[in-house]
């Protein structure tokens, strides 16, 4: 039996991805875990299906902007062309996702310290409000994502810093003027297709 101050140390020491794969490679089943850093360079093996659960949880909690919630801000304030600013709003909002999780894959292999896409509001307690809760969180929206270290954003959790404050609405009211402004371009022929 351990004793406590042994117990302690093992805690406290970092485990490499090395000696994690080890761990993971002497499971019954190693297939079905796969190593995880768990902030600090300490890494861990997780099953792969808390990881599924995970994933499920954030994408029902941090919803992103959809086509219907576009065409619906267009049809409610009476813009002409709604549905086809609405598409282009949606592509821009995709590209400026994947913008992201490149430039934060580029810093991480300029820098050689990890960075990660963090939302300003992270994913919330929404146990309290429920109904009210999708239509004022910001959800997956790329005006509610920046780039960060992974130690700054481990370090912030879920906590709100405060930093800017967005609603879900104030992010689909962005997402269609990017939109409507590239339509209004190619209109003025300022954009080749």
């Amino acid at each position: 039996m351990k004793t406590y101050l042994q117990l302690i140390f093992e805690v406290r020491t970092i485990r490499s991805k090395e000696d994690a794969e080890k761990m993971r490679q002497e499971k019954e089943n190693p297939d079905d875990y796969t190593v995880r850093n768990k902030g600090g360079g300490h890494h861990h093996p997780i099953l792969k299906d808390r990881l599924k659960g995970q994933r499920q949880r954030r994408g029902s909690v941090m919803r992103s902007i959809t086509m219907q919630d576009l065409v619906d801000y267009g049809n409610r304030n009476l813009i002409p062309d709604t549905k086809k600013i609405a598409r282009k709003a949606l592509s821009i909002e995709r590209k400026r996702k994947r913008d992201q999780r490149a430039d934060a894959q580029q810093q991480s292999q300029d820098s050689g310290e990890q960075y990660d896409v963090d939302h300003i509001m992270p994913q919330m307690d929404k146990k309290k409000y429920t109904d009210r809760f999708h239509k004022i969180h910001p959800g997956d929206a790329s005006d509610n994502r920046r780039v960060i270290s992974q130690r700054e954003n481990l370090r912030k959790g879920s906590r709100d810093q405060g930093d800017k404050k967005m609603t879900r609405a104030r992010a689909i009211y962005m997402a269609f003027l990017r939109g409507a402004e590239e339509e209004e371009n190619k209109k003025k022929g300022q954009i080749q297709k």
